[in-house]
């Protein structure tokens, strides 16, 4: 198994998905690196890492393939699209909108003790927001209709610079990992404190896979399309 690809992994095994985020491992911008490059990367100890990895996908499995349908594979150039568009677009879209207004109440709220946390979760949290509101409309006026219409070098080239605005949101999702200790809060959080985190948390998950879809399964499909 540590000689597997990570876009393959995932492919074979979607519960793996939840193991790779909890261990900080990039399966979608880094879907190209060996499974046990990226254990070596963050410093795991590859032989018990992957009997943990084996374990888990053996419990998990068949609860999160239902997170990446098995069909996703198999679905057309327009088909995908359109799953793209009604799921992770709708719903990072609505998780956007709650966690800003959340993140300014707790600003107000816990600011005398928390200022330096929040400032950087706050502007971090908003780069991101801004980058990804303008990714999907992107995508859905200008990239995701030129690949449904033609398969050029042109259009592809657009694709490939989807491919670098998916590294930068990468980048700017770790940092927002360690700012938010790993989505945890404060000992003195409120509720709300707490609630906010955990949608971040179910944020980045979405995005994460998101990007694999679109980085391993959509680019490459219509890449085979286009002519060099």
């Amino acid at each position: 198994m540590q000689n597997i690809k990570l876009s393959e992994l995932v492919k074979h095994n979607p519960s793996t998905t939840i193991f790779l985020n909890e261990h900080h491992i990039d399966y979608c911008c880094g879907g190209d690196h060996f499974l046990y490059e990226s254990l070596e990367e963050q410093g795991y100890e590859i032989k018990s890492t992957l009997k943990k990895l084996e374990t888990f996908i053996a419990e998990q499995d068949e609860k999160h393939n239902k997170v990446i349908a098995g069909d996703i594979y198999t679905m057309g150039l327009r088909e995908l699209i359109s799953h793209l568009l009604a799921t992770h677009h709708k719903d990072e879209r609505a998780l956007l909108s709650s966690i800003d207004g959340n993140l300014l109440t707790l600003l107000s709220a816990h600011y005398p003790r928390h200022k330096a946390e929040l400032r950087e979760v706050y502007t971090l949290f908003s780069t991101l927001r801004t980058e990804l509101m303008l990714h999907f409309v992107q995508e859905e006026e200008e990239v995701f209709p030129l690949m449904q219409s033609e398969a050029t070098k042109e259009a592809y080239d657009k694709v490939v610079a989807l491919e670098s605005e998916h590294e930068e949101a990468g980048d700017l999702i770790k940092s927002l990992i360690k700012a938010t200790n790993d989505f945890t809060a404060p000992s003195d959080g409120c509720a709300t404190y707490r609630a906010t985190y955990a949608l971040l948390k179910q944020l980045v998950e979405d995005i994460f896979l998101h990007i694999y879809k679109e980085n391993s399964i959509l680019f490459p499909k219509y890449a085979e399309g286009v002519d060099a």
